[in-house]
């Protein structure tokens, strides 16, 4: 919890820190535009190309935070298919030699705490990733000793092995679906895009008697707050949004396998 917390200020500190450097840019381009008195004629230009750059910061906005909201989803949807892999290997063990099932059993759970306490150790990747080193070694593990049971009953290798190897693919697709994230010359992108369209504001605002200090605020608010939710989306386990009600679904089946 404390770990969260100090992330979670870090998160919203460079939220700030953008919500600052979009007021310099809008300051910077304003005191320009009232230095060198920009005839009639540029200003419309400006007006011009100030509607082209909104209209496509909205549209880059509007697209990074659609594929972050897509791949926080499909963490979500890979936490329900690790618990079932999980789950169904779990139940398969009720069909192996009795004085197979407590060692397998023993794996199990070692395996789904150390899966469960490798996501819960984000955003510590180094902790993240010795975590999900011990338990891709359990599954190996577990592996090898469902093979020595199937070589003594061949029959049961279709319905034993298939279970075992479902659960290490999920498990990989979890790791490569915390591993991807926004392309960092994309999120630049957006972030000088941000800029870009402050200094548009100030030229604009120049126009008038004064600063406009309420437009100034609610552009760099509304921009600033955009990119933090497109961050946080990205990153779930950082920031406010999170992936715990799906979790739970880890911990609730790690209650039942006694």
């Amino acid at each position: 919890m404390q770990d969260w917390a100090v992330t979670t200020v870090l998160v919203l500190a460079l939220e700030l820190v953008l919500f600052v450097t979009l007021l310099m840019a809008i300051e910077v381009a304003y005191r320009i535009a009232r230095k060198r008195k920009f005839p009639s004629a540029q200003l419309r230009s400006v007006n011009a190309v100030t509607n082209v750059v909104f209209s496509f910061m909205g549209l880059i906005l509007a697209f990074s935070y659609s594929e972050a909201g897509k791949r926080l989803e499909v963490h979500r949807n890979l936490v329900v298919d690790e618990a079932n892999a999980i789950s169904s290997v779990w139940f398969l063990v009720d069909v192996v030699p009795a004085a197979d099932q407590p060692p397998l059993r023993d794996l199990l759970r070692l395996y789904l705490d150390e899966r469960v306490e490798a996501h819960h150790a984000l955003p510590r990747v180094e902790e993240f990733e010795a975590r999900r080193a011990r338990a891709s070694r359990l599954q190996k593990q577990i592996w090898a000793r469902m093979v020595t049971i199937t070589k003594a009953a061949p029959d049961k290798e279709v319905l034993l092995l298939p279970p075992v190897r479902l659960m290490a693919e999920v498990a990989a697709k979890r790791t490569l679906a915390v591993r991807t994230h926004i392309t960092s010359p994309t999120f630049f992108f957006m972030l000088g895009l941000a800029v870009v369209g402050a200094m548009l504001v100030g030229l604009t605002t120049a126009q008038g008697e004064g600063r406009n200090w309420p437009y100034r605020l609610l552009f760099a608010l509304v921009i600033s707050s955009a990119i933090h939710v497109v961050v946080d989306l990205e990153y779930p386990r950082t920031g406010i949004v999170s992936t715990e009600e799906a979790d739970s679904l880890l911990l609730e089946l790690r209650e039942t396998m006694h």
